[in-house]
């Protein structure tokens, strides 16, 4: 995916799709990839691998995007779906403020160049403005810069970037973030093969949404029902992955005190299969054991985990499922014995 820059909007392009994002109200628009010959002068600025989603952590505050800036690919499953770790991210802040981002370089638009540290979008407007305008712009902001600034805004802004900091590094330095594009990592193979199941939808739409992690951050997307937004839904575990090619080898004695192979085993060829464990977290009653116990009114347990164990061998799938939870009851705790005391109480 390519992600370009223009004076009002950031556009990724993803062949015969795109989204548009607008720098002044955080809006998100698909369109068609052929589109982007309308954008006024757009620029590459790098290319990223996937749309995590949008947040807002004030309502003062201007849109984030949060962007898939480095995948590694784990493993295949079920027949060569690859499944991806995100390994970095990027944060894009919809404003019209230049983008401090540190993307790979796009192949097709900076070919033979070498990683900079910041690619020129515009030229500086000033030059081309009257030299009395260029001097009231300039009073202006000098202005801007002595102002102080109040207190509740310097709050905000040190709450801000503690929550960036904190969810920048919850992706980059976690590994478990998993997501797959032709692979519904939320659901159970059991589940993907009941007679409710549909596979003829988009990959979102059949997705459980206890696993969706990253549903509230594309809301704005969901909610449009376009087949162009479909595109750019992309449902994200948390939890872990892992994949592996096993060998099993028949040319050692089954019993352990024989010395010599057993009979029939010594022309066997060893064969592989695929042992893959897939641990997914719900998004609901997710936290730390001091904040979220027992279940909701819902009936959403905290710190809901299922794992499945898939082994695969030739067209043959196995699967094993695992469920693990908080006690299934409404509860409550004084916190006398912790100090700071929490306070669990039934929500």
């Amino acid at each position: 995916m390519e992600l370009h820059q223009t004076k009002s909007h950031y556009i990724i392009l993803d062949g015969e799709y795109s989204l548009w994002c607008d720098r002044t109200n955080g809006r998100l628009k698909p369109k068609a990839g052929y589109d982007l010959a309308s954008a006024w002068n757009p620029v590459c600025i790098g290319q990223v691998y996937g749309v995590i989603g949008k947040l807002k952590l004030h309502p003062d505050s201007e849109w984030k995007l949060l962007l898939i800036r480095q995948r590694s690919c784990i493993g295949k499953i079920a027949g060569g779906h690859n499944i991806y770790k995100i390994n970095k991210i990027a944060v894009l802040s919809l404003s019209e403020a230049e983008p401090d981002l540190e993307l790979e370089l796009c192949r097709k638009h900076h070919f033979g160049l070498k990683k900079v540290d910041k690619i020129a979008v515009h030229q500086d407007e000033s030059q081309n403005k009257l030299p009395f305008q260029k001097m009231v712009s300039n009073i202006k902001s000098a202005a801007e810069n002595v102002k102080p600034k109040k207190k509740e805004v310097k709050d905000r802004e040190k709450f801000e970037r503690r929550i960036m900091e904190e969810l920048t590094k919850m992706y980059n330095d976690s590994d478990f973030f998993y997501y797959s594009d032709t692979f519904d990592l939320t659901n159970s193979l059991q589940r993907q093969n009941a007679e409710s199941y549909t596979v003829n939808i988009p990959h979102w739409q059949r997705c459980d949404v206890r696993f969706f992690w990253n549903e509230h951050m594309l809301k704005e997307l969901i909610e449009l029902k376009d087949d162009l937004a479909s595109h750019w839904i992309q449902p994200i575990i948390q939890g872990y992955v892992q994949i592996e090619i096993c060998d099993l080898d028949f040319t050692d004695s089954l019993n352990p005190c024989s010395a010599e192979p057993e009979f029939g085993n010594k022309n066997r060829q060893s064969i592989q299969y695929t042992l893959s464990v897939i641990s997914r977290r719900s998004q609901y009653q997710a936290g730390t054991r001091s904040r979220k116990r027992g279940l909701d009114e819902t009936g959403a347990c905290s710190n809901y985990v299922e794992t499945e164990q898939v082994i695969e061998f030739n067209h043959h799938l196995a699967s094993f499922v695992q469920v693990r939870g908080s006690i299934p009851v409404f509860w409550s705790q004084s916190g006398f014995k912790y100090r700071p005391p929490p306070k669990l109480d039934r929500e």
